[in-house]
Order: C-alpha cells, then sequence, then structure tokens
C-alpha cells in the first residue's frame, strides 16, 4: 500500500505523476477547507469558506437539530407528566419555542464530523439540482429512466433497493428544492453524539426553570434520547441503501459503466456513487470525498481505480465534481486518467481501505511532529 505522496516521489514526470500529485494536493486542502469551515460554521469572521455553502449547512443543522429535539421534547412531555409543572410542559410540548437550539448555538465548535455530512449532502444536493436542469433542458439525455425501470426488475432485490432508493431520493428535496437531511442518514456515531448533546441541552433549559433537578428527571432525558437513537439507527441511511442496489446490480450482473453514468446523468448520484465505491473496494464515505474533490484529480484516480472505461469516465468528468469545469481542465484530466495506470490506481486509492480513524492518524502524523 502507498499514499498519494509516496507514489508521487516513486512516479516519473508526466500527466501520471501531475495527477497523482493533485490527488495529494487536493486531499490535504480538502481537510483545510473542512477545518475552516467547521470553524467558521457559527462566527462572523469577515473572512467566509463560502458564504452560500455556510448558509446552506447552518440551515441543514437547524432542521435536523429541530427533528431531534422534538422527538426527545414530545417523548419527555409522557415521561415527566406529573415530574415537572404543567406550565413547563406546556413550554416543552411548544415546539416553536427552541429549547435546544440556543445552547447549540453557543456551545462551542460544531462536531467536524458533522459538519462534514451536512458540507457532503450540500455538494450533493448540488449535482443532483445540476442533472435535474440538465434533463430538464434537454429531454434526450434520459431516453428510459435506469433507477425507474430497476423498480420492476425480475429480480425481488434489485427491485426492492430500487423502490427504496427513489423514495429516499424524493424525500431529500423540500417543497422549495432544498436540501433535507434527516437524522436517520447521518452515521451512527455522529448521530449517536448530536442525539446526546441536543438531550443535554434540554436537560440544561430544564435546569434553568427553576425546577428541583432530581434523578428521575435525567432518567427520563437519557431514556427519551435513547429511544429516539435507536429509532433513528434502525433505518438504513441513504448511503447504505444505495450500496444495497449497488450489490444487488453486481450480483444479478447488470452493473455496467452504461448504468453509472445513466444513474448520474439522472440525478440518481448516490447509486452512481455506490457503484464506484463497491468496483473500487472502498466505502461510501470516501467514494464521496474523491467524487466531491473540487479540484477533479482524485475522481480520476477513482474512475481508473475502478476500471470505469474512458467513454464513461469522461461524461462523469463532465459532471463532476462541479459540472463547470472548463474543457481545457477536462482535456488535463482525460490525459491523467489515459497516462494512469490501473495498479497506480489501485495503489492511490489503498489508503482509503484503511480504518478511517488510522487514516486521519497517519494524515495527522507529520504535523504533530512538526510543532
Amino acid at each position: 500500500m502507498a499514499s498519494f505522496e509516496s507514489l508521487l516521489a516513486d512516479a516519473p514526470g508526466g500527466p501520471a505523476a501531475g495527477v497523482l500529485a493533485d490527488a495529494a494536493r487536493s486531499k490535504r486542502a480538502g481537510r483545510v477547507r473542512l477545518e475552516a469551515l467547521a470553524r467558521d460554521l457559527f462566527g462572523d469572521d469577515a473572512v467566509r469558506v463560502d458564504e452560500a455553502q455556510r448558509t446552506r449547512i447552518r440551515a441543514l443543522l437547524t432542521t435536523v437539530t429541530r427533528t431531534i429535539e422534538g422527538r426527545i421534547r414530545r417523548d419527555l412531555l409522557v415521561r415527566l407528566a406529573g415530574v415537572l409543572p404543567a406550565h413547563i410542559l406546556m413550554v416543552l410540548g411548544n415546539m416553536t419555542v427552541r429549547v435546544a437550539r440556543i445552547a447549540l448555538d453557543a456551545d462551542g465548535p460544531v462536531d467536524p464530523d458533522l459538519v462534514a455530512v451536512l458540507a457532503r449532502r450540500v455538494d450533493e444536493h448540488r449535482l443532483v439540482t445540476q442533472a435535474h436542469i440538465a434533463v430538464t433542458q434537454d429531454p434526450l439525455l434520459v431516453d428510459a429512466p435506469v433507477l425507474d425501470g430497476l423498480t420492476r426488475h425480475g429480480d425481488a432485490g434489485v427491485a426492492g433497493a430500487a423502490r427504496a432508493l427513489v423514495e429516499r431520493d424524493a424525500a431529500r428535496r423540500g417543497r422549495f428544492d432544498e436540501p433535507v437531511l434527516v437524522p436517520e442518514d447521518l452515521p451512527i456515531d455522529v448521530c449517536a453524539r448530536l442525539h446526546w448533546r441536543i438531550a443535554a441541552a434540554i436537560r440544561h433549559w430544564i435546569d434553568r426553570q427553576d425546577v428541583m433537578m432530581t434523578g428521575a428527571i435525567d432518567r427520563a432525558v437519557a431514556a427519551a434520547t435513547g429511544s429516539a437513537l435507536s429509532g433513528a439507527a434502525a433505518v438504513p441511511d441513504h448511503d447504505a441503501v444505495a450500496i444495497m442496489l449497488a450489490r444487488a446490480m453486481l450480483r444479478t450482473g447488470i452493473a455496467d459503466d452504461a448504468g453509472t453514468v445513466a444513474f448520474a446523468v439522472e440525478g440518481h448520484v448516490a447509486a452512481a456513487v455506490a457503484g464506484l465505491a463497491l468496483r473500487a473496494g472502498i466505502g461510501m464515505a470516501a467514494a464521496w470525498d474523491m467524487v466531491l474533490d473540487p479540484d477533479g484529480a482524485r475522481l480520476v484516480v477513482l474512475l481508473r481505480a475502478a476500471a470505469i472505461d474512458r467513454s464513461a469516465a469522461a461524461a462523469l468528468m463532465l459532471r463532476w465534481p462541479d459540472g463547470a469545469a472548463p474543457i481545457d481542465a477536462i482535456v488535463d484530466r482525460m490525459a491523467g486518467y489515459d497516462a494512469l495506470s490501473d495498479a497506480a490506481a489501485q495503489d492511490a486509492i489503498d489508503l482509503y481501505r484503511l480504518d478511517p480513524d488510522y487514516v486521519a492518524a497517519l494524515d495527522a502524523g507529520p504535523q504533530a511532529r512538526g510543532r
């Protein structure tokens, strides 16, 4: 196994070395952008990573925290009946009064893993929206919708996963075409931390109401939060549904490059990314990271490692990561794709197959030694 940096040190000059160098730089730059965004999310500094992105992420965070808070508070109305005074229960049951939101706004930096999920959701929605706009402007781009056809496939596994993904994709778009993120689509560790942070905020709010705190209140808050978290964890997240479909398609032999491109064109981006992840042997989080790389270099490595043919790779590069790259950039990426060998792509992507915590520790090592 080798990192982008070590491969670059061993590679001769030329397009292949260039794409590996760009991939290494963009991987580091992605970490810096995410760290800056996590610091900036609730700040009022003059410098912004991306004001539009910041606004959308805050909106997503508000929505998902409101959903979790509402679930916990509704449960507490039952558990704390007879424990809290009626006027406090009335406020607790009034969901227009934000109990946890105030505490979260003033509670220091946001969980960087949560920020990563929110930022990814915003970027994914951008790709989906761009695809839908393109199809609206040129209906001939989609002859027969692939995902819709798979809902009627003869294999029950394929059909069931396709129907589930159609439903989940539809639920991720709001009334005004804004991105939606439900707690069920958060990684379980991120979801758990957010649930308990909101639970603590609710508990602190109750404490400020001049109520004599008892063990019964803490037990009720813990039980209500545990119940909400269990409910969220019991539902497969959006990525898991996309992976289920990709696996069913591989099992039945219907997964191919044309289908991957068709998913991207139709705006079912998660389905396309899931297929790439399975073929490259990496997890969905890593595949999303490479697809959404603003530089596009890691996308080149991913497409090579997934053995996507040249025409399909070109079609995906035209749409990802932003659909607005100048033609010269596309030409350069295709040159890198042509020059990058399958073996070099497999070596470069190998780091993404390891435990993410181990990779993060490796990334932090040189920085820690340099301090």
